[in-house]
C-alpha cells in the first residue's frame, strides 16, 4: 500500500443505496452479508407495500446486548450498528479494503503507521463535522472495548494532523490493523461530544455517522431507524424509516413475509425459505459463506483439557454432511483448518482429518481409551483415570446453540447423530440468541455452535490464533 487508497464504492454501500427505493434486494444483502462474516439465509418479499416504497419492515431479534460498539457482538446488535455507524474502511464487493469515511489513506514506508484523510463536509446526524479528533476518539476508546482490543493492540499512538488528517503509529506491522478499521458495526467512528455528554449514550445514540439514525427504541417491541439528513453521500439513503420488530419465532416470521405484514426476515429457516421461495412470495438470499463451520471448546477443564479428546472429536464432527444437510450444499467444508483450499492461505497438506468414516472412528476410539474414556460396548463411554473428573463419569457434554437460527440447530442435530457411534453423548440446547455470545466469553459453555468463519483470512487468523480467551479454542468443520 505504497500508494494513497483513493475513494471507491464500497459492497456495502453499492449493496446499501443501489436502486433501494424501488426494490428491496440491497438493503436485503446489505443486513445480512455486508460484512461477509454471516451465513445466515434471509428473506426479502418480493413487493414493496404500493402506498410506502420508502419504509422497510423488518422482523429480527432484540439488540439485547446493546448498541456499544465496543462490546455489542451478537448479530442482532451488529445489524442495526452498521446502519447507523459508518467505519474508515469498507470492503468492496470482491473482499478488497475500500475508502469509507476515508476518502483516502497511505502507509508509511517502513509499514509501522498510516495517514488517513476523511471526506470533506462530512457530518454526524446532528450537524457537526466528522473531524479527525473524533477519529482519534474513537480508535482509543475501540482499542479498550472487548470487541477490537486484541486487533487494535498493534497501535502505540493516534495524532490529529489537522481537522481531516489523522495518522497511526504502530508497534510493530500488522496485517490485521486495517481489517480491524473496515468491522462493521464496531469500528464505528464516533462523536467525541456527544459519547461525553451522557454516560447513557448508547441507549439511544443521538449523533451518528451511518446513514441511519436511532429514533426510537421500545424495548420487547422495535426499533425505528430513520435516515440521516446530514448524511455525507448526496441524496442517500433512498429508504426513510426502517422499523426493527423484534421476533426469534422463525415460523412467525416466515408467516408475516407469507402474508405481506413484513418484508424481511433473518435469519431464515432453509425449509421455509425454499418454500417461500418457489411460491413466489420473496427473494432468497443464501451468501456463499459460511467457508466453514465453527465449534468451541472450553479447554481450560475436562473433557476438552486434554488435546487428545479434542483430536477424537475433530474426527468424528460431521463436515461435508452438515454442507448438504443444513446448508443447501453452500459453503465449503475444512478437513483441517479454517483455511480453505482455493484461498490464497491455504497450505495444501494439512487436511489431517480427510479420512473414510471407519477410519475417522478407529482413531476416536484410539484416542478416547487413551485419553480415559472407557467404551461400554456401544453406549456412552465413562471416564477411568481422567484427571478431574469422578471415574465412572459419562462423556456427555450439553452442547447450546442459537434458538433463533435453524441452520445451528441442524448442525447441532447432526453433531450428536455424528458422535453417537464413539460413544459420546450430546445434548443440543437451544439458547437465547441475545445472551449467546456473553455467556461464550464468560466461559460458560463446554461445547458451543460458534457460527460461520469471518469475513477475510487476516480476519480469521487474528480472530482465531492471536486472540484469547474462547475464541482460541475452536473446531473447523
Amino acid at each position: 500500500m505504497d500508494a494513497p487508497h483513493q475513494q471507491g464504492t464500497t459492497r456495502r454501500r453499492h449493496l446499501r443505496f443501489a436502486a433501494i427505493a424501488s426494490s428491496l434486494v440491497a438493503l436485503a444483502i446489505a443486513g445480512i452479508v455486508a460484512n461477509g462474516a454471516s451465513a445466515h439465509q434471509s428473506g426479502t418479499a418480493k413487493k414493496t407495500v404500493a402506498t410506502d416504497t420508502t419504509t422497510l419492515r423488518i422482523l429480527a431479534a432484540e439488540p439485547t446486548s446493546g448498541l456499544d460498539p465496543n462490546d455489542a457482538v451478537t448479530q442482532a446488535s451488529i445489524r442495526v450498528m452498521e446502519l447507523t455507524y459508518d467505519t474508515l474502511l469498507d470492503y468492496d464487493k470482491s473482499g478488497k479494503l475500500v475508502a469509507d469515511l476515508a476518502a483516502s489513506w497511505k502507509a508509511d514506508p517502513n509499514g509501522l503507521g498510516y495517514t488517513f484523510n476523511l471526506r470533506s463536509g462530512a457530518k454526524f446526524s446532528d450537524g457537526t463535522p466528522i473531524t479527525a479528533a473524533d477519529v482519534k476518539f474513537s480508535l482509543e476508546r475501540a482499542a479498550t472495548g472487548a470487541a477490537l482490543k486484541s486487533a487494535l493492540s498493534v497501535m502505540k499512538s493516534v495524532t490529529v494532523v489537522d481537522p481531516t488528517t489523522v495518522t497511526v503509529a504502530l508497534k510493530q506491522k500488522s496485517r490485521v490493523f486495517l481489517n480491524a478499521l473496515a468491522r462493521v458495526g464496531n469500528a464505528a467512528i464516533l462523536s467525541q461530544a456527544a459519547v461525553g455528554a451522557s454516560p447513557t449514550y448508547f441507549t439511544k445514540p443521538t449523533a451518528t455517522s451511518g446513514p441511519w439514525m436511532l429514533s426510537e427504541y421500545i424495548a420487547k417491541d422495535h426499533i425505528t431507524l430513520t435516515a440521516n439528513p446530514n448524511y455525507w453521500k448526496t441524496g442517500y439513503p433512498k429508504l426513510k424509516t426502517i422499523t426493527y420488530t423484534f421476533a426469534s419465532d422463525p415460523t412467525s416470521a416466515a408467516a408475516a413475509l407469507d402474508s405481506g405484514t413484513a418484508d424481511m426476515y433473518f435469519p431464515m429457516a432453509p425449509t421455509d425459505a425454499q418454500r417461500l421461495q418457489k411460491a413466489g412470495k420473496i427473494d432468497l438470499f443464501a451468501p456463499p459463506s459460511p467457508g466453514v463451520l465453527i465449534w468451541g471448546v472450553n479447554k481450560s477443564k475436562p473433557p476438552f483439557s486434554d488435546v487428545r479428546v479434542r483430536q477424537a472429536f475433530a474426527y468424528m464432527v460431521p463436515r461435508a454432511d452438515r454442507k448438504s444437510a443444513c446448508w443447501n450444499n453452500t459453503g465449503g467444508v475444512s478437513y483441517g483448518g479454517i483455511i480453505l483450499p482455493g484461498s490464497w492461505a491455504y497450505t495444501p497438506g494439512l487436511d489431517r482429518y480427510k479420512v473414510s468414516s471407519k477410519v475417522a472412528l478407529q482413531r476416536a476410539d484410539a484416542l478416547l481409551t487413551a485419553a480415559g474414556w472407557k467404551s461400554n460396548g456401544g453406549g456412552t463411554r465413562t471416564a477411568q483415570g481422567v484427571k478431574g473428573i469422578k471415574d465412572g463419569t459419562k462423556l456427555h457434554v450439553p452442547v447450546p446453540f442459537e434458538s433463533n437460527w435453524e441452520q445451528a440447530r441442524c448442525n447441532t442435530q447432526l453433531l450428536q447423530n455424528a458422535l453417537k457411534p464413539a460413544g459420546i453423548d450430546i445434548s443440543p440446547q437451544a439458547y437465547d440468541p441475545a445472551a449467546f455470545y456473553g455467556d461464550v466469553a464468560k466461559n460458560k459453555f463446554e461445547m458451543y455452535h460458534a457460527g460461520d468463519g469471518w469475513a477475510t483470512v487476516d480476519d480469521m487468523m487474528q480472530q482465531g490464533y492471536t486472540t484469547t480467551g474462547q475464541v482460541n479454542n475452536l473446531m473447523a468443520t
